[in-house]
């Protein structure tokens, strides 16, 4: 825990969900996603409109000098504009979304070089701070009411109120016929014969090699899971399987697909290993400084770091295993500090960069003397983790011995190193822990101790088994003590091969016939894996297995600093009789890994011997042996397929979790009112929790909470038990409110049916389809044109190679912009093209892609622009570049507030910049006369209902015309085929406002009555002909459709329009919820 900072939990008073509200709860699980106002799987509110729109109701030709040149101006440039931007922050003045955007510089479209492949912009802000933190006017005459409210309420409960009892002192209290050759001599025999001419011919590396790895990640689509993190910006392998839940990221690839990848890991499959958000670096704005003896500072930029060293570059690979690289074998004994990492957090990769001896010596650090005093250099990155700045340190000895090869790594597989990875420039220590290779580095230093930053003294240590928790006083002792840290990485094998879950028919068993069983093994400090082998008798006998290296793997006559994948053939008659299969290596110094494994605190350095077990599967009809099935120790994170079951002491400490619940139970809808930084309630277990005074200290940073904050759903159990020990759990209880009611209960039961695997799965790359449901991908901004004062159309192009956008009619879209804590994300209908899978033509694209913003006075002297819905302009259009229309409203920040966020920053955005888009949403889907299937994404089994009508009425507000507008549009397009009749009110403050308008008039002037449209405004000017004042009951049964077996009702608006007003006038009318009646 930050220790500047109380482990304090405080629960706000709350008298639970009322009877009537407990008894009235709607059965969710025969609901579709589609119930107005509630979350919808995409965390936005069915049928209404983003906060933000809630007023709409009252309710190449120049030389290589002269680049770099204007790259340097540009650079400056952008220095300026942040200090300008940061004075005025500092001084006071407010600051909106447009001041943002226009002060900081977005390079890499321009640049894109010495940048990982997906690169993003990232608007240096949150909106909470911009709409909610800074001293508008609103926000401060919002806080005067909040007061008054606040008085006279019940006070606070402080739980626990400074630093937390001793947790060990806790502990205490809380528990308790032989062949001619056998088949070790034949294996020895065939690995001796096959290793022999192999490792005469193994080539020493000079270090100017090129990596032979070639298949590095071609994606750039990000995950839906890191939407809502600081890590929002980052295209991340989809095969990755995450250990900590969805952020920070920890995770590794499936075991199988690491022996797939081969020698050398792609990019892609390398494991994650963060201790907090990744840090968003500039390669043009990052220095590394770096201090001498003396305590002067040299600041290197990163061109000077790339090309003033490029005599002692070199380029080698390296095998790297976190610390916790199988600790779930040590969780299911007992709970560990640690994650549940399987045995894949391993992998190798080339490493490029200039030798850190020759950089210190540069800048005045001399190679020590071995008779003087022990100097230590030291290294900090740039992340900034919940404890602190990430450090540690080394001998200087050791990083001035030019053997040792210690490299500041700008190149992963000689590509730029991607972000998870330490972009743009990381330690790599050979041999060495992947804890002590700092990513992101921005300091470099000498002292005559060790570092004393919080994770080089508490994390990365192997502790006694008896010691069970950090602050007893021999732990701390013990945590402080050299001999506890770990800084050579131990031997290890495991098998790969036979895979989880993998399957041996036995109607393949044939004599002679074989089986090859592969596997990984690796060790520290350099020392050869000189021997692999074999057991599938439980370890009585041992096989020799045939080992392989990557090419080029010794360095200076005697170093191995990358890993070996190994094989051995057996018959299959002999593998299926087996128990099981075992590994162990052992090294040049005859060490052996041991048999059993050796719990510690922090669950690191696990080597014991690795066994896959194998049971017989019998036949369903004669019960006769019918295969083998073979089963790993464990799989990583939450999964549950391994043979290692959870211990009697892990299983009482799961029971003692358990722990009664108060009688006060919520109702969905009340938990999802708590979904802010300010207001956080979470829910595990079907137990409600306040969460919010946690925040502050989580030790994974507020991120991982806010994620869960207000829904309903398994998954914040699945990965809080994943993560944490039962110390965790005791500090949750303190912030228990109550329970949820037996109706939500069923909803999360349900929906934990229809949840998505972790990994979220891309489009194969020949798909026409654009779209994406569990992933974002960019698009770029073509153009932008006028439609009204403060409505503009935006032109998006899809990516290459995609020709459909494949959304259907009344679906919408998602679009992201990148923020500081999290995507910032609005859903919108995009207005072309209407039909489905067809192609439309892009207008004329702007000149250059870099032309500068217009002034949004400039935009406002335009004339309108006029939309065509010929359909022969959309069956003939060109096939690319394929684009899309999406018509927004800009909510312009006044002296009182900052506007809207999205709508701002699009209207700022430079022409050829991009943005996120994920979809298709909404489960409700026309597909012409009258007909609409429904889905419900909480009951996968059942089949989506086709519902007809033949009478459908709109209520819509402001912006939430747009779902609408397609359906309007479509029915007013297949008009002669398609006589469904459509009733439209359409409810707006001014005559301005009103979008489409112009599109409007003309479905109600040309469908000879088929769409009728009554636009009610409350604020009208002294022409206006139509509806005024409010919509109300009256104006709802003049303008609308009644109820009947016909007749639907679609409503999407502010809350004041739909929640207050439109949803009890159409209930008492007789419209039912989720059988006519529907929110988009």
């Amino acid at each position: 825990m930050p220790h500047h900072i109380p482990w304090e939990v405080k629960v706000k008073p709350h008298p639970g969900s009322s009877q009537s509200e407990i008894r009235n709860e709607p059965d969710w699980t025969k609901r579709s996603s589609h119930s107005i106002g509630f979350k919808n799987r995409d965390g936005g509110r069915t049928g209404i409109t983003h906060p933000d729109h809630e007023h709409e109701y009252d309710h190449s030709a120049i030389s290589r000098k002269a680049e770099e040149k204007e790259h340097a101006e540009e650079i400056a440039d952008a220095c300026r504009k942040r200090s300008e931007l940061r004075q005025k922050i500092d001084s006071g003045e407010l600051v909106n979304f447009r001041d943002l955007i226009e002060h900081q510089h977005s390079f890499h479209l321009r640049h894109p070089e010495n940048r990982s492949l997906g690169w993003r912009y990232v608007l240096e802000t949150t909106e909470d701070w911009v709409k909610n933190q800074e001293p508008w006017p609103a926000n401060l005459e919002k806080k005067k009411r909040e007061k008054k409210v606040d008085e006279g309420k019940e006070p606070v409960n402080v739980v626990n109120s400074g630093h937390d009892p001793d947790e060990e002192a806790w502990r205490r209290k809380t528990q308790g016929t032989e062949p001619e050759l056998s088949l070790q001599e034949r294996t020895l025999l065939e690995s001796i014969a096959n290793e022999g001419r192999y490792m005469s011919h193994l080539q020493q590396n000079d270090g100017k090699q090129q990596c032979p790895q070639k298949h590095n990640r071609s994606s750039i689509s990000i995950d839906e899971q890191d939407q809502f993190t600081p890590d929002n910006w980052l295209p991340r392998c989809p095969d990755l399987i995450r250990l900590t839940g969805k952020h920070p990221m920890n995770a590794e690839p499936p075991l199988t697909r690491l022996l797939d990848g081969g020698l050398i890991t792609p990019n892609e499959l390398h494991y994650i290993r963060n201790h907090g958000p990744v840090p968003r670096l500039l390669w043009e704005l990052h220095r590394l400084d770096i201090v001498n003896l003396e305590g002067k500072t040299r600041a290197l930029n990163m061109g000077q770091l790339k090309d003033d060293f490029q005599d002692s570059v070199i380029n080698i690979p390296v095998a790297m295993a976190c610390t916790g690289n199988r600790r779930k074998e040590l969780n299911l004994q007992r709970k560990t500090k640690g994650a549940n990492n399987g045995a894949a957090s391993v992998g190798c990769a080339y490493w490029k960069g200039p030798l850190l001896r020759n950089v210190l010596i540069n800048c005045g650090i001399p190679v020590p003397n071995p008779s003087s005093e022990r100097l230590y250099v030291n290294f900090a990155g740039a992340d900034r983790p919940s404890e602190g700045p990430y450090e540690t340190s080394i001998p200087l000895e050791y990083a001035m011995d030019p053997a040792n090869d210690v490299i500041l790594a700008m190149y992963m597989n000689d590509l730029p190193l991607p972000p998870d990875h330490g972009y743009p420039v990381r330690l790599i220590i050979p041999g060495y822990i992947g804890g002590r290779c700092v990513k992101w580095l921005r300091r470099i230093w000498i002292t005559g101790h060790e570092n004393t930053s919080y994770y080089h003294v508490w994390d990365n240590r192997v502790m006694p088994s008896w010691v069970l928790a950090k602050d007893s006083e021999a732990a701390k002792v013990l945590f402080h003590h050299p001999s506890t840290a770990c800084y050579e990485q131990n031997m290890n094998s495991v098998v790969i091969k036979p895979g989880q879950e993998e399957e041996i028919s036995s109607q393949n068993v044939k004599k002679g016939e074989m089986y090859t069983v592969k596997g990984y093994a690796y060790n520290g400090g350099g020392h050869e894996v000189q021997q692999v082998e074999v057991s599938v008798d439980g370890g009585k006998t041992w096989l020799f297995a045939t080992r392989k290296f990557p090419q080029y793997p010794i360095r200076h006559g005697n170093k191995f600093w990358t890993w070996l994948f190994w094989h051995v053939d057996i018959e299959l008659s002999e593998l299926v009789r087996s128990s099981g299969i075992t590994v162990r290596c052992s090294d040049v110094t005859k060490n052996v890994q041991p048999e059993n494994t050796k719990w510690n605190l922090m669950g690191m350095m696990n080597n014991s011997w690795y066994t896959v077990k194998s049971e017989i599967i019998k036949s369903s009809q004669d019960k006769t042996p019918a295969a083998v099935r073979f089963r790993h120790p464990t799989e990583p994170g939450s999964l549950t397929g391994g043979w290692i079951q959870p211990s009697e002491e892990v299983k009482l400490a799961e029971a003692k979790q358990d722990v009664g619940i108060p009688e006060k139970r919520f109702t969905r809808e009340e938990i999802e009112k708590h979904d802010k930084g300010h207001d956080c309630w979470i829910v595990v277990d079907n137990k409600v929790y306040d969460a919010t005074s946690v925040l502050r200290w989580h030790p994974g940073g507020k991120a991982a909470i806010l994620a869960h904050a207000g829904k309903c759903h398994q998954e914040t159990t699945e990965q809080f038990a994943s993560i944490h020990d039962d110390f965790a759990y005791k500090k949750l209880h303190e912030c228990i409110l109550g329970g949820v009611t037996e109706k939500t209960a069923d909803f999360i039961k349900q929906t934990a049916k229809s949840q998505t695997p972790s990994t979220s799965v891309e489009s194969p790359p020949n798909s026409p389809l654009a779209l994406e449901q569990h992933r974002w991908i960019p698009v770029k901004l073509l153009a932008r044109h006028q439609v009204s004062p403060d409505t503009r159309t935006y032109t998006f192009a899809l990516p290459k190679g995609k020709t459909e956008l494949g959304l259907g009619t009344c679906q919408h879209v998602q679009l992201g912009f990148h923020l500081q804590d999290k995507m910032l994300v609005r859903p919108y209908t995009p207005t072309r093209p209407i039909l489905p899978s067809t192609i439309n033509a892009p207008p004329t694209p702007p000149a250059s892609p870099n032309t500068p913003i217009a002034p949004s006075k400039k935009y406002r002297k335009k004339k309108n622009r006029k939309c065509s819905l010929d359909i022969s302009d959309e069956a003939h259009a060109p096939p690319t570049p394929s684009t899309f229309d999406l018509t927004i409203k800009t909510y312009f920040p006044t002296p009182s507030q900052p506007g809207g966020a999205l709508s701002n920053l699009l209207d700022c955005l430079p022409l050829g910049e991009e943005v996120e888009l994920r979809g298709p949403t909404g489960d409700i889907v026309y597909t012409g006369h009258g007909n609409f299937t429904i889905s419900s994404p909480y009951s996968p089994t059942s089949s989506p209902r086709n519902l007809h009508f033949t009478h459908i009425s709109l209520v819509l507000g402001g912006s939430g015309i747009t779902p609408g507008y397609a359906l309007m549009a479509r029915i007013f397009l297949e008009r002669s085929t398609d006589h469904t009749k459509v009733r439209v009110i359409d409810a707006n403050r001014t005559e301005g406002d009103i979008l489409l308008k112009e599109e409007l008039d003309r479905f109600q002037a040309e469908s000879k009555g088929q769409i009728e449209i009554m636009h009610v405004l409350s604020k009208p000017s002294e022409s206006w002909k139509g509806r005024r004042g409010y919509v109300n009951r009256e104006v709802i049964r003049t303008g609308l459709f009644p109820p009947g077996d016909k007749s639907v009702a679609f409503l999407c608006g502010p809350p004041g329009l739909i929640q207050g007003v439109a949803l009890p006038a159409l209930r008492e009318w007789g419209y039912e919820e989720d059988k006519n009646m529907f929110g988009f």
